[in-house]
């Protein structure tokens, strides 16, 4: 007998949060929760499984599994083994169907509803896909260590860096570094140790730090939003070169679309032959919501 699925469940797993999106058969929003990070490249296969299994427990405390079918978009999921190990752990759920992916099919599916474009996200990393035509062409990605500019981390590093040269008297910048130890409620010399700690989510929180910075008319942040842009733009460019049928829809997502309002005129100076830039304003999860209707039952 074929079970009906009466609930749509979408998770967007990140390297700064993971959001859950429960809806009934017609996308209807029932409760949505956000929890931390469970990208298993930066957090561990076992955090992300914690993290999942502390969302599903609690979004789908009122409604029967077994009618519902998921999908996960999971940061790092497409890396090694990660994929098959986050579906086998979903399987445990009795679901009706589900299937994991990484948070660009969310973006994908968000941005494009399957048209060409060019989806960029900018969150903890930066990533920039060109969608021609059934074919998917990507540029950056690769994670702190090797991308150099346009992610939050990126933002968020070069705003320590910008603090810690003003107490060194290299220069830097004032405003960055009361911002950073308004965020930190102390020193920002005393905090050195769990800024390495913690890692690179940690660091990328301190992004819009230089964002205030730049509304108060500090020249450090000026050439920390001149430099993260151009590094962007190199991404997004990169993608959308791979395409001979280049789309000019480009479609910005992830954390830092807070800051559309200052981001927007600098991409569209290093943007190669673009007239215009969309920045998603509803979350990625709504791709997971999308595509979970789309499995096929287990």
């Amino acid at each position: 007998m074929s079970i009906k699925i009466n609930n749509l469940l979408g998770i967007d797993g990140g390297g700064t949060k993971t959001e859950f999106l429960l809806t009934d058969s017609d996308k209807k929003e029932i409760r949505r929760i956000i929890l931390g990070a469970s990208n298993p490249v930066s957090t561990g296969i076992e955090n992300t499984y914690d993290i999942l299994k502390n969302g599903i427990v609690e979004i789908c405390s009122k409604i029967n599994t077994s009618e519902t079918s998921v999908f996960a978009g999971i940061a790092g999921a497409k890396t090694g083994d990660n994929r098959r190990l986050i579906n086998e752990f979903l399987s445990g759920f009795d679901f009706a169907s589900y299937d994991c992916g990484s948070d660009t099919d969310l973006a994908i599916e968000a941005a494009l509803n399957g048209e060409n474009g060019t989806v960029v996200i900018m969150g903890t990393g930066i990533v920039a896909f060109t969608c021609s035509d059934n074919n998917v062409y990507r540029s950056g990605g690769r994670g702190y260590m090797i991308d150099k500019g346009g992610s939050g981390f990126h933002f968020g590093s070069d705003a320590l860096n910008a603090a810690f040269e003003f107490i060194d008297g290299r220069g830097g910048s004032e405003a960055i570094l009361n911002l950073v130890e308004q965020m930190l409620g102390k020193s920002l010399e005393s905090s050195l140790p769990e800024i390495y700690s913690i890692g690179s989510t940690y660091i990328a929180s301190f992004a819009p730090t230089v964002f205030e910075a730049y509304n108060l008319g500090d020249s450090t942040a000026l050439k920390i939003i001149e430099r993260n842009t151009y590094e962007a733009s190199k991404i997004i460019n990169g993608a959308r070169r791979q395409s001979t049928d280049v789309n000019d829809k480009i479609v910005i997502c992830g954390g830092l679309c807070r800051q559309k309002d200052i981001l927007e005129p600098f991409l569209m100076k290093y943007i190669e032959n673009v007239t215009s830039l969309h920045f998603l304003d509803k979350p990625m999860v709504n791709g997971a919501i999308s595509l979970a209707g789309r499995i096929k039952k287990c």
